[in-house]
């Protein structure tokens, strides 16, 4: 008897539990509603100096994240016990980078002009790029070997022709590289860094990761750069 019971009851309640599911269900999906698909890429920075100014490098942020989508490109790197982070954001249908510094609660921000090698980042000296047929994986990923040349230098950069993004490297003085950036080299104020790719992962992210907060306060390029010059200088 109670047997028949019991399957009366889930007769009644099942229905009623999957009633109250399907809502839940909904929502789930509709929060992602409007996200945009990213390859999210982390990159492990290497300081090529054992000093900025007064402050060991050792101490400096050592990972640089960064999302890939179709309309925008963001960068970030934060450091200090989370008082200090610069985040890039480029859009690239304007084809224009907006700069996001914090410092112990400071913010400001800055867009640059279009086709501009963003705020306390150091442009390359008329650069070109030769193209080889070399290949290296790196973090499972093909990369392809490049030789960027300048009036003062050369040296290897690795790409990834796989990841189809527009614009892909106009948050670094790589403009006229047209593929996602591996491994490559750039320099902040006085930091010069190495940038080696060493995670990947395909993600549905919220549009708003590339909006600027409120609480920045817009300020000219020349008082962005005096603001991260003197955060690396001894000045």
């Amino acid at each position: 008897m109670r047997i028949s019971q019991m399957k009366q009851r889930l007769k009644y309640t099942l229905p009623l539990l999957l009633l109250l599911l399907i809502p839940l269900a909904c929502n789930q999906d509709s929060n992602k509603a409007g996200w945009v698909k990213a390859d999210y890429i982390k990159y492990r920075v290497h300081y090529l100096d054992h000093m900025a100014g007064d402050i060991p490098t050792s101490l400096l942020p050592d990972v640089m994240e960064a999302y890939y989508t179709k309309k925008y490109i963001r960068t970030s790197i934060h450091g200090y016990f989370g008082q200090f982070s610069l985040v890039q954001i480029a859009d690239l249908r304007q084809n224009t980078v907006t700069s996001m510094l914090n410092f112990f609660g400071t913010k400001v921000v800055h867009t640059g002009k279009k086709n501009e090698v963003p705020a306390g980042i150091k442009a390359l000296t008329n650069p070109s790029l030769e193209i080889t047929s070399d290949t290296l994986t790196v973090c499972g990923m093909l990369s392809r070997r490049g030789i960027v040349r300048t009036d003062a230098r050369e040296y290897d950069v690795y790409f990834i022709e796989d990841i189809k993004i527009k614009s892909p490297n106009i948050t670094t003085p790589y403009y006229f590289i047209d593929h996602v950036l591996s491994d490559f080299r750039v320099q902040l104020s006085i930091l010069k860094m190495h940038l080696v790719m060493f995670e990947h992962d395909k993600k549905e992210v919220d549009p708003e990761l590339f909006e600027v907060p409120e609480a920045y306060v817009p300020v000219s390029r020349k008082t962005m750069e005096g603001i991260i010059n003197s955060l690396f200088t001894k000045e």
